[in-house]
């Protein structure tokens, strides 16, 4: 279920946020795929416009960032 506090955000929102938050660094893009690394673990972010609830929480999930904190913050 979609949290009613998650807004949809494009990957380059995504990304401005994530940084602005976080330490990030982007280390590649090849086609629609941009990985990246934020607290010392690398990850890939889907090039799309907007970016589902699902993907959003598991790379969240997979940066070990706590979902309601970074929703909280942006």
């Amino acid at each position: 279920m979609v949290k009613s506090n998650y807004k949809y955000i494009s990957w380059q929102d995504f990304i401005k946020y994530l940084n602005k938050l976080y330490w990030l660094e982007i280390i590649n893009q090849k086609w629609s795929h941009i990985k990246i690394k934020c607290n010392n673990i690398k990850t890939i972010i889907q090039n799309h416009k907007i970016i589902a609830y699902w993907t959003f929480s598991w790379i969240l999930k997979q940066l070990e960032i706590d979902e309601d904190n970074f929703l909280k913050n942006i």
